[in-house]
C-alpha cells in the first residue's frame, strides 16, 4: 500500500518472526451439537508463511502518541509510559492500527485468533474442557469451566507493570498470557458440529463481538474497554484489555 503522507514515527517497535509450520488450534466461538454445548474440535494445522508481530502489547507512550494527534480516543493511563495500555476496546484497538500505519507508512493490523495462538506458543492455552460430545448433562461443562478458570487464572495478580515482566516465551514474544487480554481480529462463531462431535458442519459469524486472548480466550463486545464491569459475552472476564499488531509485508 502506497502511503502519500511523510512518515512521522521512525522509532519502530521491536517485532518477532512467528515460523511457518504446524501447530493445534481450537476454533474459537460458541459450538453445539443440536442445542448441546460442546468443545469443537483441536485441529492440527499446518501454515506455509510466517508473521511479524509486536514484541510487547503497544505501550501508554505510543497510545499517547495517537491520542495527541487526536486520532485515538483518550482512555484510562497508569503514568507509566511503557506498560501496557489498558482500557482499550476493539474499536480503540483499530483506530490506533489505522493511524500507526498512515504515521509509519507500513501497515499494521490486529491478529486473528488464529495468529495469536501461533504467536503464543507454549503461552497458549487450549479452551477445551475435554468433556465427551455425548454428555448430556450440562452441569458437568459449568463445572469443567469453573475449575480450568480458577487453574488458568491462578492468583490474580492486578498489578500493571513495565512491559516485558511476565517474560519470553519460545519465539522470543514478551508477555503472551500475561495479565493483560489481547485483543484479535476474530469474530464470535455460532457453530454445529456433526453427531459425534468431530467435525464443523455448519457455522455463523458475528462481529459485535470479537475473540480476545490471554490466560484463556475471551468473547467480548467491540465498544467495551473493561471487561470486568459488564461487556464479556460469555465466561470470566478479563483483567485487563490490551493489543498488539501484526505488521504485514
Amino acid at each position: 500500500m502506497w502511503w502519500p503522507e511523510t512518515p512521522q514515527i521512525t522509532d519502530l517497535p521491536e517485532t518477532v518472526a512467528i515460523p511457518a509450520g504446524s501447530y493445534n488450534y481450537r476454533p474459537s466461538g460458541d459450538f453445539r451439537i443440536g442445542t448441546r454445548s460442546v468443545d469443537p474440535p483441536s485441529e492440527q494445522r499446518s501454515a506455509g508463511t510466517g508473521f511479524e508481530i509486536m514484541k510487547y502489547p503497544v505501550s501508554e507512550a505510543q497510545y499517547a502518541l495517537c491520542v495527541a494527534a487526536e486520532a485515538c480516543n483518550p482512555t484510562a493511563t497508569t503514568g507509566q509510559a511503557d506498560a501496557a495500555q489498558i482500557d482499550i476496546s476493539y474499536v480503540d484497538a483499530t483506530g490506533f492500527a489505522r493511524w500507526y500505519s498512515k504515521m509509519t507508512r507500513q501497515t499494521w493490523r490486529l491478529p486473528t485468533d488464529d495468529e495469536w495462538v501461533r504467536a503464543a506458543g507454549d503461552r497458549y492455552v487450549d479452551s477445551g474442557l475435554g468433556i465427551s460430545a455425548n454428555e448430556t448433562d450440562p452441569s458437568k461443562r459449568w463445572l469443567a469451566n469453573y475449575r480450568q478458570m480458577l487453574t488458568v487464572r491462578g492468583d490474580t495478580d492486578t498489578e500493571i507493570h513495565q512491559r516485558g515482566h511476565f517474560g519470553d516465551n519460545e519465539f522470543g514474544v514478551s508477555d503472551m498470557a500475561g495479565n493483560v487480554w489481547e485483543w484479535t481480529e476474530s469474530c464470535f462463531v455460532n457453530g454445529q458440529l456433526s453427531a459425534d462431535g468431530s467435525e464443523i458442519t455448519e457455522q455463523t459469524s458475528y462481529c459485535g463481538v470479537r475473540a480476545v486472548q490471554g490466560k484463556h480466550r475471551a468473547f467480548i463486545i467491540d465498544f467495551v474497554r473493561d471487561a470486568k464491569v459488564g461487556g464479556c459475552a460469555a465466561g470470566i472476564p478479563p483483567d485487563y484489555l490490551g493489543f498488539r499488531l501484526v505488521r504485514e509485508g
